[in-house]
């Protein structure tokens, strides 16, 4: 019986042919019923809404050995070959040939550097046609598989790790009757395979031909029409991603290609990182760029994971923020159609938290102070009630100390204190001749210290040791002579772990290993980062995972002029909160404003404030300029820790006995010295109130910015000898700033007139104990802060 194709069908409205159309209407929409049900399922599948952290991987369906070589060597290997017009390879077979050395293809795999457990199906493709297209075989092909027939038909045998997979397996045979433009396609497979391999196994591939047709035949190889080799339908690759999140929520991501045949199975890989997004949001695909947070290609470095396979790494170069982020990984494998530029994909999700809250953050001291101003004036009450207005200004001046309440810091168990000073450490060298290294050492050699720390397979050790490198150049050239070192840092440090880059450092300076106890002390922390120090020990400067070579370039010429704390930053805080105090505490305590009534030189009321106020000031920082000078930097957070005892100390003085007697010998001693006229025009109680205010302004820059003195005086005193000239010169300049900064204030508070001095007078005597008290809450909490902090840590 005779049957039609659709393309025979007539159309009509008659019975026969309407069945006839509805079937082939049917017949047509299966396929497009197929594909739309593909398309449903493949949208389905990209469209996953994920809800929290983890890991999604895509790999290609199946993987190929392609068949390379020659005619007279062959061989089997991973990588798709390059596209061009004609094959790269062929081998001629004929009958004769077939009938006495039937084998025409003996190839093998390089050994396997990953153990393989292979379960999945397998097939080998092999593309052959005749010389050149003929009918010739078609003719001759009397009895098909006999002596009188023109077929062709492979034998192969396939061999994983010593099993075979197809033993003397046949393909299908063929009358071939094309030319090599358009081959015939020979398969033999086998079904669920399940086959071990380890490694320094091989994949052996045999073929042998049968071929009766007299016209000579040829295997073809190497092009894109003409793949032979073997298809493996299963996994044998798998990707790792991981991500490492620092302290200062620096990302380091570290992705681990793993295939039998290595890593170089793995040609190229572009990963973004995303977000902060939500989990919902997330998808492999892609995004606009504004929510990049990077792109990486070529990696920053390399390091050894398990196994001892290559771990590719990168290094973000800016913290992120809390919040859900997203690797998106595309990557592509050698034996993959190089069209497709994203073949294989894993997405990889994380959060990033927020900073762990401190034990207590310095806020509360914003609200203590004020309530314990607010309380002592409750409590004053129940004695001789004062002025109302003696009671409004005490207010204000609980309200104007939540200015330098704000600044003060959290009190939590961090062992570095921000101003402070670095560690001192001795460390050993990764060299075993240059044994030991101490900061004092570094700090001898040169006027600043530029410290890379960085974690064992970081990137950021070659991006440091580059920035290092152009920066000596830079500073060279300006006359400028740091010292560089780099710290490898982190928990279990082996010198083994740091052979590779000290070789490739070469000696360029010195290579230091730490446990995490210097790195903890740092501002950073026991990670990724480079830190600056000035010739005092202090820390001038710092930024996560590296510093470009101009950053370093300002930092050092920073460091080397008091890392920017000049006498004129006393000026600057007077337009902040942190002086607020002063406004209130500089009112006035006289009635009316008497001129002197002998002649003295133009502004001396102003110049007498000046005076005063810088020996308030300069009885507080002479001892500390001094310390810095002498390099107790490496003990700063005791001294800074006996500092605010001092300042409890003052605190409480005032705020029981209304005085400090220190201070007061002091401005009694300087009052003395002046010339007679200048002691019978001005009191030496307003004399004293002048040299209050300048201690206590001092006090105030040290809750503020710690490293004022110690670094604008002792770091340049210690650059050189041009430094141990001017330090003198910079001290009294801080001092004269500060004397100009109270009369600044005075001359503020002035300004309205009569109700300022009203209220000065009604509160002379209440305001200097409410700051008293005021003052020791700031010492005892700078105390706390210290104590928790740097100093228990450090233990």
């Amino acid at each position: 019986m005779e049957t039609r194709g659709l393309n025979e069908i007539v159309p009509g409205w008659g019975l026969g042919d309407g069945m006839a159309s509805i079937r082939a209407s049917g017949i047509l929409l299966v396929p497009i019923l197929i594909l739309l049900a593909g398309s449903s399922l493949s949208m389905a599948q990209t469209s996953t809404s994920y809800d929290g952290p983890g890991f999604e991987a895509h790999y290609p369906e199946g993987h190929m050995l392609f068949l390379k070589g020659d005619d007279e060597s062959q061989y089997l290997d991973r990588n798709w070959t390059t596209v061009t017009g004609l094959p790269s390879g062929s081998v001629t077979f004929s009958k004769t040939s077939s009938v006495s050395s039937p084998t025409i293809i003996e190839a093998q795999t390089p050994p396997v550097q990953e153990a393989l457990r292979y379960e999945g199906n397998i097939s080998v493709q092999l593309f052959a046609s005749l010389e050149a297209s003929s009918d010739v075989c078609s003719l001759t092909n009397l009895v098909g598989g006999t002596p009188i027939g023109s077929e062709t038909q492979f034998t192969i045998t396939l061999t994983m790790g010593g099993v075979e997979v197809l033993s003397s397996s046949e393909t299908n045979a063929i009358v071939m009757n094309k030319g090599r433009t358009n081959p015939h396609v020979f398969v033999a497979a086998a079904s669920n395979v399940n086959v071990t391999m380890s490694p320094g196994d091989v994949v052996d591939l045999t073929i042998q031909v049968r071929h009766e047709c007299a016209l000579s035949g040829n295997l073809w190889w190497g092009t894109y029409d003409t793949r032979t080799g073997v298809q493996l339908d299963g996994d044998i690759i798998e990707t790792e991603l991981a991500v490492i999140l620092d302290q200062n929520r620096m990302v380091r991501v570290e992705f681990t290609p793993i295939s039998p045949w290595g890593q170089d199975d793995f040609s190229n890989q572009a990963i973004e990182l995303i977000g902060p997004i939500g989990w919902s949001e997330m998808r492999h695909g892609y995004y606009e760029e504004d929510i990049w947070r990077d792109h990486f290609e070529i990696p920053h470095g390399t390091s050894k994971g398990e196994a001892n396979r290559t771990v590719l790494l990168w290094s973000t170069e800016r913290p992120l923020t809390p919040g859900n982020y997203m690797i998106d990984a595309c990557f592509t494998v050698t034996d993959q159609d190089p069209g497709e530029t994203c073949d294989s994909w894993a997405i990889l999700r994380f959060n990033v938290p927020e900073d762990i809250p401190p034990l207590l953050g310095g806020y509360w001291a914003a609200v203590a102070i004020p309530l314990c101003i607010i309380a002592w004036i409750g409590f004053s009450l129940k004695g001789a009630m004062l002025p109302l207005p003696a009671y409004a200004v005490l207010l204000l001046l609980a309200l104007a100390s939540l200015g330098p309440a704000l600044h003060l810091p959290d009190i939590e168990s961090e062992p570095y204190r921000e101003g402070g000073a670095a560690p001192s450490f001795i460390l050993l060298s990764h060299d075993p001749d240059s044994g030991a290294i101490s900061l004092s050492e570094l700090l001898g050699e040169s006027e600043v210290v530029v410290v890379g720390m960085f974690t064992s397979g970081s990137p950021n050790a070659i991006r440091q040791m580059n920035d290092f490198e152009s920066a000596k150049i830079i500073l060279e050239q300006e006359g400028r002579y740091p010292t560089f070192v780099q710290i490898a840092t982190g928990e279990g440090l082996q010198a083994i772990n740091l052979n590779e880059y000290a070789h490739t450092l070469n000696g360029t300076w010195p290579l230091l290993m730490d446990d995490s106890s210097v790195g903890r002390a740092l501002p950073s922390g026991a990670t990724d980062a480079v830190v600056v120090i000035d010739p005092a020990g202090f820390i001038t400067d710092w930024k996560p995972g590296s510093m470009s070579p101009a950053e370093i370039q300002d930092a050092v010429n920073s460091a080397a002029s008091g890392s920017d704390n000049s006498p004129l930053t006393v000026f600057s805080l007077l337009l902040g909160t942190t002086l607020l105090p002063l406004f209130v505490l500089a009112m006035p305590s006289e009635r009316r404003y008497e001129s002197p009534k002998e002649a003295l030189i133009p502004g001396v009321g102003g110049f007498m404030t000046i005076g005063a106020s810088s020996v308030g000031f300069i009885a507080w920082a002479l001892p500390l300029a001094m310390l810095s000078v002498l390099g107790l930097g490496t003990y700063w957070n005791f001294i800074e820790a006996l500092l605010a005892v001092m300042l409890t100390y003052h605190g409480y003085s005032m705020a029981t006995k209304g005085r400090i007697r220190e201070l007061e010998a002091i401005s009694e001693l300087v009052y003395s010295k002046l010339p007679e006229a200048y002691r019978e025009w001005r009191s030496p109680s307003r004399f004293t109130e002048d040299a209050y205010l300048g201690l206590w302004l001092a006090w105030l820059l040290w809750l503020r910015v710690p490293s004022m003195v110690p670094q604008g005086v002792g770091a340049v005193a210690r650059s050189g000898i041009l430094g141990m000239g001017l330090a003198p010169i910079l001290l009294v300049g801080f001092a004269v700033c500060a004397g100009t900064a109270v009369l600044i204030v005075r001359t503020i508070v002035l300004l309205p007139g009569s109700p300022s001095r009203i209220l000065g007078l009604l509160s002379v005597g209440i305001r200097p104990r409410a700051w008293g008290l005021a003052s020791a809450v700031f010492g005892l909490w700078v105390l706390t802060s210290i104590v928790v902090g740097p100093i228990l840590s450090s233990m």
